[in-house]
C-alpha cells in the first residue's frame, strides 16, 4: 500500500535489494542526491534492525521494508516490488545468494516490473573460473584437485547464473540491463591491515600488469541512471571497463601510495594458491578470489601473445590468426568500451583520482589504529635483545626505517596534534615499554607452611624504580600489544603465575593482544610427552582460554647456546688434541671433504670422540645419537626482530601459531661451520664440550634464554626426530622403497622473511661474526 501511494504521488518507486553492500549503498546514495528527479527510494532487507540498515535510512532517507529472504519468502519479495518502477539486484555470490537472486528475479518477473538492473562483473565468467581452477589444481596434490566441491559449484553458480535466469525470466529488450564491472578499486581494502601496519599489500598479478578497475561510485552513479529512467530504451548488457587511464598495474598503485602516505609501500605477489588463502582468511567472497586469479590468468597470456606477435611480424597474418591466445577468448568482455560514458555523460574516476580522495582517511597512520609494544621479560638474554633491538630504532622519528628492519620497525605515526583544518600533523614513534620482572611470588608451599600471604611479586619498568606487579600492568592500555618472554628461569609455578598475571592485565586493559614465547616442539605429535613440554603446552593453554586475542610463536634452541659452552679444562694438552683427532687446515678440510663422503666424516669424528672421552662430561655434543641429528636454530637478533614484527602486525597473525626457525643443521655440520670460521690455531672440538654444563655467571639462560632444563629438552627431541626419521628411512628400504631423509625437517608455517620482510641470518654469517667469542670458548687450550 505504500508504496502504490507513492506512485499516486508520481514519485518513481526505485526498490534496492542488496542495500547494505557498498555498491547498493552508492546507488542510493546517488538517486538521492538527484533533486531534478521525484523518486522514492525503498531498500529490501532481512532485518530492519540491523544498524547498518538504520545508518542507511538516516543517509538517504529511505524506506525500509523487510523481506523474509529464506526459502519460502517468495510473497513478501513479490510485495516489496510491487508497483515499482525498477528493482535494482546486487548479488550475494554465495551459493544460497544465488537461490535468492533467482528469486528476486522472478518477483520482479510476477508483478510486471519495467525495469530490473543486474549488477554483474566480468570477472565471474565461466571461462576464467574454469582456467584458475585448472591453474590452481596444478598447484595442489593429486588428491586435492580431483572433483569438485560445493565450493567449486557455488563458484559457477555465480554472476553469470543469474544474468541468464534474468534474461530467461525477463526476455524483453531493454527490461534487463546487466552491468558489468572490472576489478573494484574498492577491493584494496581488504588489504587495509597490511598497509596500516606492515607497509604492503598482496595480489596475485605480476608486478607491472595493468588491471582494469572501477570505483563503486562509478557503478552507483551508471546504475542510478539506468534505474531513474525505466521507460529509455537501453542495451542489454553494458561493460563498464575503460582505457588505459582506467587501469592500473600494482607497482603504480605502490607508487602513488608511497606519495599520499609518506611510507614506502611495497607490493608482495602471492601464488595462486596462496592468493585464495589470503583472501579466504579475509572471508572474501569465494568467486571474487577466483575471479581475480582468472584475470591474472587472461591479462598474462594475452601479454605473453602480444609479445610473441610483435617479435614474429615476418608470418603470414593467417599464421598469426591460427596462433592467437592459447586458450582463452574473451576478448569483448575486456575491450575497453564507451559504455560508461555513454550512460552517464561523464568520464571513469581514474586510480590516481581514487586514491588522491580516499588514501590518507583509509590508509593513514593514527595514534587511534597503531599499535604499541608492551615487553615483559625476566632479564634473560631474549628480553635483553629485544630491548636492545627497539633502543636501537628510538632515534629521530622517520616514516622511512632503516632496510635492515623490514617489518620489525618500530611504526611512526602522526602525533595526533591537529591544525585549523583539522588535519593531524607532525610525526612520532609507537610508545614502547619495557616490563622486566626481578621478582617472582612466592610458592603456594611456602605460603601454606608459614600461614602468611605471599609477598607481592616485584616488577620493574625500564628505567623506573620497582613497582608490585599490579601497579605496573595498569599502565596498560587499548592500544597496547603485550610481547610476553614467559619467565622460565623463575620456575614452573612462577612463571605460570606471571604469564596469568599479564594475561588477564591484558584482558581487562582491553589490549590488542598477546604474542607469546614457546618452543618449536610443543604439540609435535610424534615425540613423547614430557615435563618441560607439558609446562609450555599449560601456558600457551593459558593465553589460549584467556579470552584476549593472541599469537604464538614457536621458537627453537638459540645460536647464542654455543657461546654458553665451553671447552672441557681436563682434556689434556694441544700436542695430545691433536695426537687423536688431527687439525686440519681450511683448504685441506674442503679438499678432504669432497673426496669423502658425508658419512665417512661423521664416523671418523665419532670413532675419535669415542676412542678417548672425557670421564667428566655427561653428554658430549658428538656423542654418536646428537651428532647426527638435526639441530633447528635461529640467532637472538632474528628472534628479536620475529617478536617484534609479529608484535608492530599483530592483526594480521591474530590467533595464528607460528612454527619458526632460520637454520637446519647437525651437529657435525656445527663443528665444520665454527672451524671453518675460527682461529687456525685453535681447533674447535666438539667432542671435548658437554652439552649441558653451565658456568656460573654464563648460565644457559643469561646466553641464549632458554633455561637448562629446556635446552636439554631442544636436544633430546633432535635426537628422538632424527630416530623416527631413520625408522622411516629403514622401512621403506624393506618394502624397496627410497626416502629422501634430507627433505624430513620439521615444517615452518611461515618463513622468517615472510613474517619480517628481510633475509635471516644463516648459521653460517652467525659463525663468521662470533668466531672471536666462541673460538675462546669452545677451542682446546
Amino acid at each position: 500500500m505504500g508504496i502504490q501511494l507513492r506512485k499516486l504521488m508520481r514519485s518513481r518507486v526505485i526498490v534496492v535489494f542488496g542495500a547494505t553492500s557498498r555498491i547498493g549503498r552508492s546507488v542510493l546514495e546517488v538517486l538521492a542526491a538527484q533533486d531534478q528527479v521525484s523518486v522514492a527510494l525503498v531498500a529490501a532487507v532481512e532485518s530492519a534492525k540491523d544498524t547498518r540498515v538504520q545508518r542507511l535510512k538516516s543517509a538517504t532517507n529511505s524506506y525500509i521494508v523487510q523481506c523474509n529472504f529464506a526459502q519460502g519468502g517468495e510473497d513478501s519479495l513479490r510485495r516489496a516490488v510491487r508497483n515499482a518502477d525498477a528493482v535494482l539486484l546486487v548479488p550475494a555470490l554465495s551459493e544460497s545468494g544465488v537461490r535468492f537472486s533467482r528469486r528476486v528475479i522472478d518477483a520482479a518477473a510476477a508483478e510486471q516490473v519495467p525495469r530490473l538492473v543486474v549488477i554483474s562483473s566480468i570477472l565471474a565468467s565461466p571461462e576464467l573460473l574454469g582456467r584458475c581452477r585448472q591453474e590452481h589444481a596444478k598447484e595442489r596434490p593429486a588428491t586435492e584437485a580431483i572433483g569438485s566441491t560445493s565450493t567449486d559449484v557455488a563458484a559457477l553458480e555465480g554472476y553469470e547464473a543469474v544474468e541468464v535466469h534474468a534474461r530467461n525470466q525477463l526476455p524483453e529488450h531493454g527490461r534487463c540491463v546487466s552491468l558489468r564491472i572490472p576489478l573494484l578499486m574498492e577491493t584494496l581494502l581488504y588489504c587495509r591491515d597490511e598497509l596500516l601496519f606492515a607497509n604492503r599489500f598482496v595480489g596475485c598479478y605480476e608486478p607491472d600488469t595493468h588491471v582494469p578497475c572501477i570505483s563503486v561510485r562509478d557503478v552507483g552513479v551508471a546504475a542510478a541512471e539506468v534505474l531513474a529512467n525505466p521507460r529509455r530504451k537501453y542495451e542489454a548488457v553494458y561493460r563498464l571497463t575503460g582505457g588505459i587511464n582506467v587501469s592500473c598495474s600494482p607497482n603504480e598503485l605502490a607508487h602513488t601510495l608511497k606519495g599520499h602516505l609518506g611510507r614506502d609501500i611495497k607490493y608482495r605477489k602471492l601464488s595462486d594458491a596462496d592468493f585464495l588463502r589470503v583472501m579466504e582468511e579475509k572471508d572474501a567472497p569465494v568467486q571474487v578470489a577466483q575471479g581475480t586469479v582468472g584475470l591474472r590468468i587472461f591479462l598474462e597470456e594475452r601479454e605473453s601473445h602480444e609479445e610473441d606477435v610483435s617479435t614474429s611480424q615476418e608470418k603470414s597474418s593467417s599464421n598469426t590468426r591460427e596462433e592467437g591466445p592459447r586458450s582463452l577468448h574473451l576478448p569483448d568482455a575486456f575491450r575497453s568500451t564507451s559504455n560508461f560514458r555513454q550512460l552517464t555523460k561523464r568520464d571513469h574516476t581514474t586510480p590516481r583520482q581514487w586514491l588522491q580522495q580516499h588514501a590518507t582517511s583509509l590508509f593513514a597512520r593514527t595514534p587511534q589504529n597503531q599499535v604499541q609494544l608492551f615487553v615483559v621479560g625476566s632479564g634473560e638474554a631474549l628480553f635483553l635483545e629485544v630491548s636492545k633491538f627497539v633502543a636501537s630504532q628510538i632515534t629521530a622519528p622517520s616514516s622511512l626505517p632503516p632496510r635492515d628492519v623490514g617489518e620489525s620497525a618500530v611504526p611512526t605515526v602522526l602525533s595526533g596534534r591537529s591544525n585549523s583544518a583539522g588535519d593531524y600533523s607532525g610525526l612520532a614513534q609507537a610508545k614502547v615499554t619495557l616490563c622486566t620482572v626481578k621478582s617472582a611470588p612466592g610458592s603456594v608451599e611456602r605460603s601454606k607452611s608459614f600461614g602468611i600471604p605471599s609477598p607481592p611479586a616485584v616488577y620493574q619498568l625500564e628505567g623506573a624504580p620497582p613497582y608490585p606487579m599490579d601497579d605496573l600492568l595498569k599502565q596498560l592500555s587499548s592500544l597496547d600489544v603485550v610481547l610476553l618472554i614467559p619467565p622460565l628461569r623463575l620456575g614452573g609455578r612462577a612463571c605460570l603465575d606471571v604469564v596469568r598475571a599479564v594475561v588477564h592485565a591484558a584482558a581487562r586493559a582491553n589490549a590488542w593482544g598477546v604474542v607469546l614465547v614457546s618452543s618449536i616442539f610443543v604439540g609435535s605429535p610424534t615425540l613423547q610427552q614430557s615435563v618441560i613440554l607439558e609446562q609450555l603446552e599449560e601456558i600457551e593453554g593459558c593465553v589460549k582460554s584467556s579470552g584476549v586475542s593472541y599469537t604464538i610463536l614457536r621458537l627453537p634452541l638459540f645460536m647464542e647456546y654455543f657461546l654458553a659452552l665451553s671447552c672441557c679444562d681436563e682434556v689434556g694438552s694441544l700436542d695430545e688434541e691433536k695426537r687423536e683427532l688431527p687439525f686440519r687446515d681450511e683448504a685441506k678440510f674442503e679438499s678432504e671433504v669432497e673426496a669423502r663422503t658425508q658419512d665417512e666424516v661423521e664416523a671418523g669424528e665419532i670413532k675419535a670422540m669415542v676412542s678417548s672421552p672425557p670421564s667428566h662430561i655427561m653428554w658430549p655434543l658428538l656423542e654418536p645419537s646428537l651428532a647426527s641429528a638435526r639441530i633447528y636454530l635461529m640467532s637472538l637478533e632474528d628472534a628479536a626482530k620475529a617478536l617484534v614484527a609479529a608484535a608492530f602486525t599483530f592483526p594480521l597473525h591474530r590467533g595464528k601459531t607460528k612454527e619458526l626457525y632460520t637454520s637446519s643443521v647437525t651437529m657435525t655440520d656445527v663443528q665444520r661451520i665454527l672451524q671453518r670460521h675460527a682461529s687456525k690455531a685453535r681447533p674447535v672440538r666438539l667432542s671435548r664440550v658437554d652439552a649441558l654444563k653451565e658456568r656460573q655467571g654464563r648460565e644457559f639462560w643469561r646466553v641464549a634464554y632458554w633455561p637448562r632444563a629446556h635446552t636439554q629438552q631442544f636436544l633430546e627431541c633432535a635426537v628422538e626426530f632424527a630416530r623416527d626419521v631413520r625408522t622411516a628411512a629403514d622401512s621403506a628400504a624393506i618394502v624397496g622403497g627410497d626416502v629422501d631423509t634430507s627433505a624430513m625437517v620439521l615444517p615452518v608455517s611461515q618463513s622468517f622473511e615472510d613474517l619480517t620482510d628481510i633475509r635471516p641470518r644463516t648459521f653460517d654469517e652467525w659463525a663468521e661474526e662470533n668466531s672471536k667469542r666462541y673460538t675462546q670458548l669452545l677451542a682446546a687450550h
